[in-house]
């Protein structure tokens, strides 16, 4: 009896491991862009369609390339840590205007 539940509770572990690992893959190609389709907004798709049916191969080749860098800097740690820096500087300038003027106007 005690091999049955052994086994059972192995069967369970591996199940639960293999959903994990098949989840984690699925986010990071949704992270970085390589499921086609999977963040799709239809409406806005056919709309920057119909905004772009101009375009040369060179002007859809430049674009592909630099979305595809685009999708690779914001995986890095460094985009973070520049976002943050944005954030900051914004953040004390607006403190300065604050105590420079006494109030603030956007």
């Amino acid at each position: 009896m005690a091999f049955l539940s052994l086994v059972a509770t192995a069967e369970a572990l591996l199940i639960s491991a293999t959903h994990a690992k098949r989840r984690k893959m699925q986010r990071e190609q949704l992270l970085m862009g390589n499921s086609p389709g999977s963040c799709s907004l239809p409406f806005l798709d056919e709309h920057m369609r119909q905004r772009t049916a101009g375009a040369s191969r060179l002007e859809i080749f430049a674009a592909a390339k630099l979305a595809e860098a685009c999708r690779q800097v914001v995986q890095l740690r460094l985009f973070e840590y520049v976002l943050l820096h944005v954030m900051r500087t914004g953040l004390k300038r607006r403190k300065k205007l604050v105590l420079t003027n006494g109030r603030v106007s956007l």
